[in-house]
């Protein structure tokens, strides 16, 4: 039967480790990674490394100003999403590294097999493909969606500049839809992620049994999210609800049994971390979760609460 799941370690955390920003790679990568994936090699996995790009006091006042002053609004979540976004994506990773404390806990417990493909959904930027700098081509295939268009084009922008376009992707297109043209067939997906990507999506329901559809029998999920955990101080679960949901994001209490219910747990821990220009003392809760698909049969979702 299946292993029994792993609890939740609930610890503060912030951001982790040094800084490791290569913004360029060798003019070989593409064949080197041609010769690795032809080859079928398998040996230890790739070395993750922190990503920090440096801010400055204009970057953070552009981001801020783009919060504070955003109109979000449009018919269609792209719209609203873009109406976000739009005037702050090329400075987004600036500011976004010193609140998204979980992503790299994330991308460190994930498998990353020799020779694989990851669809990162809800990828936004790319900026989850840094931390695995000049050893991203370990992958046989990348894909990064997003339903964000100015998001996105930041994620061209760093493929490019990488030298990654001979083995990554950048797809426009929804979460919840398997059919979005540019990703691999069902069934053939090693890893899928979501980061910080699940509480801004309306069905997150259907996002989960897309990623499921996606991967093949012993593939991996991995999220990292901001959550409401019964570890909290009285009354800050629906604080930080009510804060979240003014830039659309719906933190939720049934993320993580909604994965454990469908995937084989083998990766769960509760953290908290703070904001820039926030005191230190207000911390939200964030979650990284990995689990593993076991069966070709489709387990069901828990009902709505």
């Amino acid at each position: 039967g299946p292993p029994p799941p792993v609890a939740p370690t609930p610890r503060r955390a912030g951001c982790a480790g040094g800084l490791v920003h290569r913004n360029s790679v060798s003019r070989t990568m593409a064949e080197e990674h041609k010769q690795r994936v032809e080859g079928g090699e398998r040996d230890d996995e790739p070395e993750r490394v922190d990503f920090k790009p440096p801010a400055t006091w204009g970057s953070d006042l552009r981001v801020l100003g783009a919060i504070f002053n955003a109109s979000i609004s449009g018919e269609t979540q792209q719209d609203r999403l873009e109406a976000f976004y739009e005037k702050q994506a090329d400075v987004y990773d600036l500011y976004r590294h010193r609140m998204l404390h979980g992503r790299l806990g994330m991308v460190r417990a994930m498998p990353a097999p020799r020779g694989g493909t990851w669809v990162d959904l809800g990828g936004g930027t790319g900026s989850n493909l840094q931390f695995f700098g000049a050893n991203l081509n370990h992958w046989g295939k990348v894909v990064v969606l997003d339903l964000c268009p100015s998001l996105l084009e930041q994620a061209r922008k760093r493929v490019e500049e990488n030298g990654w376009t001979e083995f990554v992707d950048v797809v426009l297109g929804d979460a919840t839809d398997g059919s979005v043209e540019g990703l691999p067939a069902p069934g053939t997906v090693d890893v899928v992620t979501f980061s910080y990507a699940l509480t801004m999506i309306p069905d997150w329901r259907a996002a989960i049994k897309n990623a499921w559809s996606m991967l093949k029998v012993g593939g991996s999920i991995a999220v990292a999210d901001f959550t409401v955990h019964e570890s909290q101080w009285p009354g800050m679960g629906p604080l930080w609800k009510w804060i979240f949901a003014h830039d659309t994001v719906y933190l939720s209490e049934e993320h993580m049994p909604a994965l454990e219910s469908v995937f084989d747990t083998t990766h769960k821990e509760v953290g908290y971390g703070g904001f820039p220009f926030v005191p230190p003392l207000l911390k939200a809760c964030y979650y990284e979760y990995v689990g593993v698909k076991r069966s070709e049969e489709w387990p069901g979702l828990p009902a709505a609460a």
